[in-house]
C-alpha cells in the first residue's frame, strides 16, 4: 500500500502565491476494525467524522503570532515565517483539544530548499509541500519562486492547512476517511469524499488566520485577491470547485470556530 498523504502545491502565477491540495488515495484498504453500524450516521459517515468532539471545542481565542515578514530572496526568513507560523498553529490546536480534554501532540516538520523525496512519495513543482500521515510530519520544499517573491498569508495559510490535516489525524478522522476511500466504487465517490477532507483542513486553516488576523497580521487586500483567483481557478478533481474550498476558508475564518468546519454533514453539492 501507498502511504496516504495530503499535499498541498504552491505556485506562482502573475503576483502572488497558488495554493492547491491533492490527495492520494490508499491501495488497499488500511489497517484498522470495521466500523460497527451503531457508529455509523444516517449519512452513511462514522460518527467520529460527524459528530467529533474537536467540533465542540469551543470558539478560539486570539493569539498572538507576529512573525517577522519573509524577506525577499532569503530562504532562511522564509523558512524562520513558516517555522513560526507553525508553532502558533499548534498553540492554538493545542488549546482546543484541552478544551475536549484530549492531548494534542505536535506533527514534525521538515522544510528544505532541496531534495524531494519523502517517506510518502516525492514533493513536486506543483505539490511542494504535504502531510504524511504515517510519521506525522509535514513536508515542505522552498523552490525559488518561493524564495523570489514570498507571499506571508499564502505561507501561513499552507502550513495552517497541513496541520489542520494533522489535526485531523489525531482526532480520529483520517483513518476512517482513507477507509471510505479504499470502500468507494466509483471515482466520483472517491473524490467526494477527498473533497470532505481537503475543505476540511482548508477551514481549519480560516479558523486559525481569524485566531491570528490582528498580529499576524491578515492583509485583507491579499486575502480578497488570493480568493478571488482561487474561486475561478482552483478547482480539480480531488480538491473540488475553486469556490467551495474558498467558502469553506472564508467559513472557518468567518465563525473562528472548528464547529463550523463539519464538511462530513452537508450535502455533496457544498462540497463539489
Amino acid at each position: 500500500m501507498r502511504t496516504p498523504l495530503i499535499a498541498v502545491g504552491l505556485g506562482l502565477s502573475a503576483v502572488l502565491f497558488i495554493a492547491g491540495t491533492a490527495q492520494a488515495q490508499p491501495q488497499a484498504a488500511p489497517a484498522q476494525a470495521p466500523v460497527a453500524k451503531a457508529q455509523v450516521a444516517q449519512a452513511g459517515f462514522p460518527t467520529v467524522l460527524t459528530k467529533n468532539k474537536i467540533y465542540r471545542s469551543g470558539a478560539v481565542d486570539p493569539i498572538a503570532c507576529s512573525p517577522a515578514e519573509p524577506r525577499a530572496g532569503s530562504a532562511a526568513a522564509v523558512k524562520s515565517y513558516m517555522l513560526k507560523v507553525y508553532r502558533c498553529v499548534n498553540q492554538m490546536w493545542a488549546r482546543q483539544f484541552k478544551a475536549v480534554g484530549w492531548t494534542y501532540r505536535v506533527p514534525k516538520v521538515v522544510i528544505r530548499t532541496s531534495g524531494t523525496k519523502t517517506v510518502c512519495g516525492k514533493l513536486t513543482k506543483t505539490y511542494r509541500a504535504h502531510y504524511c500521515s504515517q510519521n506525522q510530519t509535514i513536508y515542505a520544499i522552498l523552490m525559488s519562486d518561493d524564495v523570489k517573491e514570498p507571499f506571508p498569508l499564502v505561507l501561513a495559510k499552507t502550513m495552517a492547512h497541513e496541520i489542520g490535516h494533522h489535526v485531523q489525524q489525531r482526532a480520529g478522522i483520517l483513518m476512517p476517511y482513507y477507509n471510505l476511500s479504499w470502500k468507494a466504487r466509483t471515482r466520483t465517490a472517491k473524490n467526494l469524499l477527498s473533497h470532505r477532507v481537503e475543505q476540511q483542513a482548508e477551514c481549519f486553516a480560516g479558523v486559525f488566520l481569524s485566531a491570528a488576523q490582528d498580529s499576524l497580521p491578515v492583509d485583507f487586500v491579499e486575502w480578497d485577491h488570493i480568493n478571488t483567483w482561487a474561486a475561478k481557478h482552483a478547482s480539480d478533481a480531488l480538491h473540488g470547485k475553486g469556490r467551495s474550498q474558498v467558502f469553506w476558508l472564508e467559513r472557518g475564518f468567518d465563525s473562528g470556530s472548528p464547529a463550523a468546519c463539519n464538511t462530513w454533514v452537508v450535502s455533496n453539492a457544498r462540497v463539489a
